[in-house]
Order: structure tokens, then C-alpha cells, then sequence
């Protein structure tokens, strides 16, 4: 009986996993909350089916299994976690559970998890709207982070300096949860890390860094690969992946977690049952490694085997992923692949037409058009380059 896999998603940015999936002999079912989506027909089969309708995605489940061996669920964003849990469940197949989906994505369940593991994690409480008027965060200095408790895309997330902004940024934050989370704002630039859980133990497949926008929002504006944290110090992010993975039930399959780094320490943000976006993991992490994350996870699926090869040996390129928010309209986004600024040797581009538009404020991910990614020979050389990008197209958030 052949082996298939179902794909949440058919986006331009998805084309790449849809691929590696074909290439690994499977037969692929994609699906998408669009009904033609520009990726759909390197599957061999599609349906128009949201990745939360669970019951339509289940049903779908059912009607595979009849006529072929299914392996698994293959989705990169926390909106399909919950239906590839109870497919996972059903068929026994590695990947998220329910209960690691439920704790992981319940940001302050998480974090007492990490509390309770020792892990690295800063401190904070849940606050509701009945909870407004309450001074709940009299033992949180400032300054202060507040965001939603089970959001993402970096929704409703507000920087706070003192009383007076604590209001409005919590009514924001209720905008996108029914709670939401105040806690110590940490410094430092973002590690992304990525790996593969196989009976608790944790298989290293990426790491790279994020950089932030100003302050009072709090959204990745780009990141890069390369070697810049010691061995020592890459070991402890992965061990911490692996620990905290652990913590919520995230035994056999895909992993991601979100830290900061500052004066050599980690502060773990997120661990979630999934790879990071197609961005970091199909793009970033394959240009810049002889190592490709999703390949390893297929082979995975298929035959619960991973291959000998760590990426703490090997040396990765740089590479710059920038994610592109307009600040006026009619930008020529070709002119930027075309445009070499400083010698950079720019590998891609993605465009998404349904996020082209002017934003006057950006304060999350869903006002961005698409990316850019390119490889620079040092970090003195992609510094120059976001520089005078900064400089030269004014029309594009830096």
C-alpha cells in the first residue's frame, strides 16, 4: 500500500515541502483554505478545506487510509496544530499530540512547565478582563511585556514602560485572546532553533538569529544563519529545545522553539510541535546548510530513521531572510531583486499579493508583502547592505 501524507497549505512559499514530499515517493494530499492556491497541483490530490476545520481534515484522514498507508500531517503554522493532533492521535502517527498542542499553545500553561523544569523563562502572570482595574503586575518591574495568550504572528504584543501605557496596552492585547500575559520584557536578539523529537530525545535540524522592530511593538523585521554563537552556546539553546519539549509532551517529531539571547544567557519564549515557517525552515535554513530540515522530517515519517549528520558541525552560510512591510504604495518589488546594492547575491523572492499594501504603522506580521532573502560573505557585509537598503528604498520598514 503507498504511503501518503497530507500538506496543510498550497502557498507559493509551501512549494518547496510539496516538492520534497513527491520527491520521497509519497502520494501527497494537499490541502488549503483557498480554493486554487498557487502550489496545489505539484500535489497529487487537493481539497479545499481550512487547516482548523478538524472534522473536514479528519474526514479526509478517513477516506486516505482506506486505500493508502498514511504516515502523517505536515503543517507549519499553529492554526492546523490542532487538527494534525487529532489526526496524529487516531492513526498513531509521530507528530503532535493533543496534549502537546493544548500546552504548548497556552502560553502560561508553558510557561510553568518551564518553571518547573528550571528552565530559563521570564517571569510574568495571566491577566483577563476582569482583571483590569487590578494592579496584578505590583511584583513585575518595568519594563513590561504584554501580549495574548494563545495568539500568533506577533499579534497584539505591546512594549510597556509604566502604569499609565499597562491599560491600553492590555485592551489591544484582548483584541486577539480572551487572557493575555504581562511579563518581564527580556533584551537580546531572537535564536530560532528547530529539531526533531524521536522518543523525548531531540535531533538538532536549525538555528538561527532574529532581529526585532523598535520598540513599542515586538515583530520579527529580519534574521540570519551563521556560526555567530559559540559551539558551547548553540549546545544549550538545542538542550534547552529539547528539555522544554519534554516539559509540555512534545515526544516524537517536529519541534520549534523561540529564544533570546543576551550577555551569554537564554530566555526561552515559545515551544510549540511544529518547524518554524516555511521562511526560516524551507528557505533560510536550506540555503544556508548542507542539511535540509524537511527532508529529514520525511524520512522520518516514513521510516523512523535520521540520519548521522549534525548541524553542529557543519559550517552554514549566511543568509538574510527580510521580511518586507510597505510604508507607501506602488513599490517596484522587482527592482529589489534586480538591484545589486552591495555585491550581495540575493537568492529569492516572494511577493504575496494579498498582503501588498501601504501600512503607516506595522505592529505585527500580517502587515507584511513578502520577503527577501539573499548571502552575504561576512556580517560586515550584510550589516552595509541593511543599511543602505534602510537608505535607499524609504518606502520599505527596515
Amino acid at each position: 500500500m503507498k504511503k501518503t501524507l497530507i500538506h496543510i497549505g498550497a502557498s507559493k512559499l509551501q512549494e518547496n515541502s510539496l516538492k520534497w514530499a513527491k520527491e520521497a515517493g509519497l502520494h501527497v494530499v494537499a490541502t488549503d483554505i483557498i480554493a486554487n492556491p498557487p502550489s496545489k497541483n505539484i500535489a497529487d490530490e487537493f481539497y479545499n478545506i481550512s487547516g482548523t476545520d478538524v472534522v473536514s481534515l479528519l474526514n479526509l484522514a478517513e477516506k486516505l487510509s482506506k486505500n493508502f498507508d498514511l504516515i502523517g500531517v505536515y503543517c507549519n503554522s499553529d492554526f492546523s496544530l490542532h487538527a494534525a493532533s487529532e489526526i496524529n492521535k487516531k492513526y498513531n502517527l509521530k507528530g503532535c499530540n493533543p496534549n502537546s498542542v493544548k500546552f504548548s499553545i497556552n502560553k502560561n500553561f508553558a510557561k510553568e512547565m518551564m518553571s518547573k523544569f528550571n528552565l530559563p523563562t521570564p517571569q510574568g502572570i495571566v491577566v483577563d478582563a476582569a482583571s483590569l482595574n487590578i494592579n496584578n503586575n505590583k511584583n513585575l518591574l518595568f519594563p513590561l511585556i504584554v501580549k495574548p495568550l494563545d495568539s500568533s504572528g506577533s499579534q497584539g504584543v505591546t512594549y510597556v514602560k509604566n502604569d499609565k501605557e499597562m491599560k491600553s496596552a492590555i485592551n489591544y492585547a484582548l483584541k486577539f485572546s480572551k487572557k493575555i500575559i504581562i511579563e518581564e520584557f527580556i533584551e537580546g536578539n531572537g535564536i530560532d532553533t528547530i529539531g526533531i523529537m524521536r522518543n523525548g530525545n531531540l535531533f538538532p535540524c536549525g538555528l538561527a538569529t532574529r532581529i526585532f522592530s523598535d520598540l513599542p511593538f515586538r515583530f520579527p523585521t529580519h534574521g540570519y544563519t551563521g556560526n555567530f554563537l559559540s559551539r558551547s552556546d548553540q549546545e544549550e539553546a538545542f538542550r534547552i529545545t529539547g528539555l522544554a519539549a519534554n516539559a509540555v509532551g512534545i515526544f516524537d517529531g517536529p519541534v520549534k522553539a523561540d529564544l533570546l539571547f543576551h550577555k551569554g544567557k537564554f530566555n526561552l519564549i515559545e515551544i510549540t510541535p511544529r518547524f518554524h515557517g516555511d521562511v526560516l525552515t524551507n528557505k533560510t535554513i536550506t540555503y544556508a546548510y548542507d542539511f535540509n530540515p524537511t527532508k529529514e522530517l520525511l524520512s522520518f515519517l516514513i521510516t523512523g530513521k535520521l540520519s548521522n549528520k549534525s548541524i553542529l558541525d557543519l559550517d552554514p552560510k549566511l543568509i538574510l531572510w527580510k521580511a518586507l512591510f510597505p510604508l507607501e504604495d506602488d513599490i517596484n518589488w522587482t527592482s529589489l531583486k534586480n538591484d545589486n546594492i552591495v555585491g550581495e547575491r540575493v537568492l529569492d523572492l516572494f511577493i504575496d499579493p494579498r498582503y501588498k499594501f501601504k501600512c503607516n504603522i506595522h505592529k505585527d506580521n500580517t502587515s507584511l508583502s513578502g520577503f527577501l532573502f539573499a548571502e552575504f560573505d561576512d556580517i560586515k557585509h550584510m550589516n552595509t547592505y541593511l543599511k543602505t537598503f534602510n537608505s535607499k528604498y524609504k518606502g520599505i520598514l527596515i
